[in-house]
C-alpha cells in the first residue's frame, strides 16, 4: 500500500513539473514583452516597434506602439514649439537691450557700432560689417566687427547692386572666401530710405536661413528710428557749428576749439597761434553797392580763406561781422607769420565788388607759449586793441571809398 502511494506521489510531482516547465515556456514571450515594456523609452518609442514569434505578444507590443505614436509626435512637436518660442523670446529679449542701447547714444557712429555688436551677439560671433552711403555715391566702411571687410564699395558692383534692390540671391561678394556663407541686407532709415548695407558672415555654419534673413531685417527695422534720429542730430550740430553764409566755423565752435587748444597747449607743453582779420571800410561796402553785396564780399573772403594752404588741424573760424579767425595748434610765431602774408597776399589779389576795387583785411597774429596759455591773456589776446601794431604790416595808402552822402562822412574802421 505505502508503495502505491509513493508511486502516486512521484507521478503527481512528474506531471506538475511537467506542467510547469510547459507554461514557463509558453508564457516567456509574453515575460519578454512586459520586460521590453517595462524597459520604454521615449527613445525606444521613436523606433519600429519589436517582432517577438509569440503572435499575441507581437500584437500587443504592435497595438502599444501604434496608441503611443500619436503621443510621441505630438510631445516631439510641443519641444519644437518651445524651441522656437525660446529662441524669439531670446530675439526679443535682445531686441529690447539694444534700443535701450540705442537710447544712450545720438552719434551715428555710436549707434552703427551698437548696432554691428548686437547683430554680432545675437549670430553667435558672426563677423559683421556697416557701409554707409558717401556723398561721391560710394559706401564706405563705418564699422566692423570679428572679420576683416573692404574699406569701401563700389555701388556698381553687381552685388551691391543687388543687395541694394533688396535681394542679395546667390550671389557672393567679390571680397568673401567661396566656402563663407553671406547674408545682407540695406539699411535703412525711419523713412525707408537706403543709406547703406549690412553684411553678416560665418566661419562656423554652413548657411543663413530664411529665419536668419528674416530676423536681420526685423533688427535693421527697429534700428532705424536710431539712425534717423542719430543722422538728423549730426545735421543739426553741425549747422549749429557752422556760419551759413560763410560755410567757416563760427564763434560759437571757435570758443570750444580755444579752450580746447588752450588745455591741450598746456598739458602737451607745446604753444599755438592764432590769427585775427577783419575787412576794411567794410560799412562803406555795405553803404555804397547794398548789403547783398556785402554778403557776397563776405563769402568770397570765406572761400580764399579755405583755398589757402593750411594744416588740417588748422580751423578757420567767422567770429561775428567781418570779423574772422584761424587758430593753428603746435605752431610758432614764424609759422602764424608765413599764413597771415599768405592770406593777406590771396586777398589783396581778388577783386570782387562791381567796380572792380579790392577787400582788404588786416591779419593780427599772436603766438600763444603754453605757459601762458591762460584764460585772461587769451581774453586780452582776442581783442583787437590788444593785438593791432603788434605784428601789422605797414600798408599802402587805400583810395578811400567815396560816400553816396557826402555831408556824412564816416570815418574809417
Amino acid at each position: 500500500m505505502a508503495a502505491v502511494l509513493v508511486a502516486a506521489a512521484l507521478a503527481l510531482l512528474t506531471a506538475g513539473l511537467a506542467g510547469f516547465r510547459v507554461a514557463k515556456h509558453r508564457a516567456a514571450p509574453q515575460r519578454r514583452a512586459l520586460r521590453t515594456i517595462s524597459e520604454l523609452t521615449p527613445e525606444n518609442l521613436r523606433q519600429r516597434a519589436p517582432q517577438p514569434d509569440d503572435k499575441l505578444a507581437r500584437a500587443a507590443l504592435v497595438r502599444l506602439w501604434a496608441l503611443t505614436a500619436p503621443v510621441v509626435t505630438r510631445q516631439r512637436q510641443l519641444l519644437e514649439h518651445n524651441g522656437e518660442l525660446q529662441r524669439r523670446y531670446g530675439q526679443a529679449r535682445a531686441l529690447i537691450d539694444l534700443m535701450a542701447e540705442f537710447n544712450e547714444v545720438m552719434q551715428l557712429t555710436a549707434v552703427l557700432d551698437r548696432l554691428s555688436s548686437g547683430l554680432s551677439r545675437f549670430f553667435a560671433g558672426d563677423g559683421v560689417a556697416i557701409w554707409i552711403r558717401a556723398p561721391q555715391g560710394g559706401f564706405e566702411l563705418a564699422v566692423k566687427v570679428a572679420e576683416d571687410f573692404p574699406s569701401s564699395l563700389n555701388p556698381l558692383d553687381r552685388w551691391v547692386a543687388t543687395v541694394m534692390a533688396g535681394d542679395a540671391g546667390l550671389i557672393l561678394p567679390f571680397w568673401l572666401d567661396s566656402d563663407m556663407p553671406c547674408m545682407a541686407a540695406p539699411l535703412l532709415d525711419a523713412q525707408g530710405q537706403r543709406i547703406g548695407i549690412v553684411a553678416l558672415t560665418s566661419r562656423l555654419r554652413p548657411a543663413y536661413t530664411a529665419e536668419d534673413s528674416a530676423f536681420l531685417r526685423t533688427v535693421i527695422g527697429h534700428a532705424s528710428l536710431a539712425i534717423q534720429n542719430a543722422t538728423m542730430y549730426e545735421f543739426i550740430d553741425t549747422l549749429s557749428r557752422i556760419d551759413p553764409l560763410t560755410g567757416l566755423a563760427n564763434r560759437r565752435e571757435f570758443d570750444r576749439l580755444l579752450l580746447a587748444e588752450v588745455a591741450r597747449s598746456r598739458q602737451s607743453g607745446q604753444s599755438f597761434s592764432l590769427i585775427m582779420a577783419d575787412l576794411d571800410n567794410f560799412k562803406q561796402v555795405n553803404d555804397r553797392f547794398g548789403h547783398q553785396e556785402g554778403d557776397r564780399a563776405l563769402q568770397q573772403i570765406g572761400r580764399l580763406i579755405q583755398l589757402v594752404p593750411k594744416r588740417a588741424t588748422d580751423a578757420a573760424f567767422r567770429i561775428g561781422g567781418e570779423e574772422f579767425a584761424v587758430l593753428m595748434g603746435n605752431t610758432d610765431k614764424t609759422g602764424a607769420v608765413a599764413l597771415s602774408e599768405s592770406l593777406r597776399g590771396v586777398t589783396e589779389g581778388a577783386k570782387f565788388l562791381p567796380t572792380g576795387e579790392p577787400v582788404t583785411i588786416q591779419p593780427r597774429r599772436r603766438h600763444i607759449p603754453w605757459r601762458r596759455a591762460r584764460r585772461s591773456q587769451l581774453d586780452r589776446g582776442c581783442r583787437p586793441s590788444a593785438l593791432s601794431g603788434q605784428s601789422r604790416r605797414p600798408e599802402p595808402r587805400q583810395r578811400r571809398l567815396s560816400h553816396p552822402h557826402p555831408r556824412r562822412p564816416i570815418r574809417a574802421s
